[in-house]
């Protein structure tokens, strides 16, 4: 079931145009930029559209009050990788699905102490490459030895690691083949680039429909409903 958490569409009237791409290419499910009424949404075409939210604070306590919002009503919950203070507590936070790498952060990297605390927290590195389509010469390089640099530092550390389009075009998206071949391109082995891609989306979406629903109350604990009654 390839899922893309990545999808940037402009808004829900361009939806046609990704998901007959989405069909074409084999992805099943996205996580749009764009709001939705429901954490969880099955268009008309089939695409499963899961609610993505973005942290956009730059302090921690003001994170903490965003992520509080938010986190109810979102499938997948991702803060951009930024300062050492801010990133280290977004990968010590069981809430933060992602610490994000792409066309707006390429300067940033990821730090030991980071990729350490996101694998003890399940948090996953989430790397968006429209910025390797779009770019050239020594734009791409840059782009390419940033991602490169953080998805070693993720790997050596045992952090799990996503790929996603952060398509904001239905041409920038990709085939779940595709993608794992730009694994390749950012040093990862076939298995790693394969879960990055089939197995690591899938496992956090899967978890979080789980803390979504009324029968979770906490992690290890569901209230497990037995003739009906609870």
């Amino acid at each position: 079931m390839p899922i893309d958490l990545n999808v940037k569409i402009p808004g829900l009237e361009k939806l046609d145009d990704f998901e007959d791409m989405a069909g074409k290419l084999g992805i099943t499910g996205i996580a749009p930029s764009t709001k939705l009424d429901k954490p969880v949404v099955v268009s008309k075409k089939g695409l499963v559209l899961y609610a993505r939210a973005d942290l956009k604070s730059k302090r921690i306590g003001s994170l903490r009050k965003e992520l509080g919002l938010l986190r109810r009503h979102a499938v997948i919950v991702a803060f951009p990788l930024a300062g050492v203070e801010t990133s280290n507590w977004a990968a010590g936070d069981r809430r933060v699905d992602l610490l994000t790498l792409g066309e707006n952060n390429i300067g940033n990297t990821l730090k030991d102490s980071t990729a350490h605390m996101a694998e003890h927290s399940g948090t996953a590195l989430e790397i968006q490459f429209a910025v390797i389509l779009r770019s050239t010469g020594l734009n791409r390089s840059r782009a390419l030895k940033s991602f490169r640099e953080s998805t070693r530092t993720a790997l050596d550390a045992g952090m799990k690691i996503v790929l996603s389009s952060g398509a904001s075009h239905p041409i920038n998206m990709r085939s779940p083949m595709a993608m794992t071949y730009i694994g390749f391109m950012l040093g990862m082995n076939r298995v790693d680039s394969r879960e990055t891609v089939f197995n690591t989306p899938q496992w956090i979406i899967e978890r979080n429909e789980r803390k979504l629903s009324s029968e979770f109350v906490g992690p290890g604990v569901e209230i497990v409903k037995r003739g009906g009654q609870s």
